[in-house]
């Protein structure tokens, strides 16, 4: 059964809403653009930067005191499980992000459950921890992967964070709920919605989130979105980065990506201090506290700590 019911963020004591953070551990070459360049069966053949790049940014992180989640694609926690260590060792929460990198809706339901069930249960025997929280490759939960969520909740997730409420070529729920949500409920189990952050404009939704959009465009337009999203609206938002986005100097390579351009090398250089502005201007934490999913007693809570409404 699908439902619609929204949720409420925790207020910090400031009034203002604790936004939510997290990274999707990838390396520099494990991106959609690339796929018809860099086959994930030669995935080995590449330098790995992956290790360094998720150290640099849970550095940034320690020097502005903020806690996350960290979304690992396992392929690379498969040869760099010291990394997932580091990263609970931290105090960061342990997503997962699948195994593979591959489209959602180009996947069959089982290829899907195997890669994703395989992605969970590696995270767990490196952490020792329940692992609640998936995010697609690309965000790419869209009408043609309507069965997905009902994956995740077979195999025990709680929350996903796989939607965009936008319109774009590759990803989007551009009528989708713009803040938490339950997106299945059955048997008394609920799977929760975190959708990627945007604001409303002119009759669409305006992507904030991250990612592209952070190293893209001007800093001061995330600024005004994440503060309308906070004080107008009152809810959470919610940012994501990956670490290859603070490495300016990772191999160049040519590719028209999956719509005919790639903006994968933009602005590079300039990600770094976008982010610690972001980390100074706003406060953060990981997605299953805004959830109410941080302990073993938190049950079937929201982001405001409470019952769904």
């Amino acid at each position: 059964m699908e439902t619609r019911a929204t949720t409420h963020p925790r207020q910090t004591p400031e009034g203002a809403p604790l936004n939510a953070f997290s990274v999707d551990v990838e390396d520099w070459y494990q991106v959609a653009d690339f796929d018809a360049v860099v086959p994930f069966e030669t995935w080995d053949r590449y330098e790995s930067r992956v290790e360094r790049n998720t150290d640099a940014v849970l550095r940034l992180l320690d020097d502005a005191g903020c806690k996350g989640t960290f979304f690992v694609l396992t392929w690379n926690a498969e040869r760099h499980p010291e990394v997932v260590r580091r990263i609970a060792a931290a105090g960061h929460e342990v997503a997962t992000h699948g195994r593979a990198h591959r489209i959602v809706y180009e996947q069959t339901p089982d290829a899907f459950r195997a890669d994703v069930e395989r992605a969970k249960q590696t995270l767990e025997d490196i952490t020792g921890e329940p692992v609640i929280g998936y995010r697609a490759p690309s965000f790419s939960f869209t009408a043609r992967s309507q069965w997905a969520p009902d994956v995740l909740l077979d195999l025990g997730f709680r929350y996903d964070s796989s939607v965009f409420p936008v319109r774009d070529s590759l990803y989007g729920m551009p009528d989708a709920e713009r803040f938490p949500y339950v997106i299945r409920e059955r048997e008394g189990r609920r799977l929760v919605e975190f959708p990627i952050t945007t604001t409303p404009f002119l009759g669409r939704n305006l992507p904030l989130g991250g990612g592209a959009y952070l190293r893209v465009l001007p800093y001061l337009y995330m600024r005004w979105g994440m503060r309308r999203v906070n004080r107008a609206e009152g809810r959470a938002a919610l940012v994501y980065i990956h670490p290859w986005e603070i490495d300016p100097g990772q191999p160049r390579m040519k590719t028209a990506g999956k719509r005919g351009f790639s903006s994968h090398y933009l602005n590079l250089g300039r990600t770094e201090a976008k982010l610690r502005r972001l980390l100074r201007d706003f406060r953060f934490a990981p997605l299953r506290d805004l959830l109410g999913m941080a302990g073993p007693e938190s049950g079937h809570a929201t982001a405001a700590g409470a019952g769904v409404s």
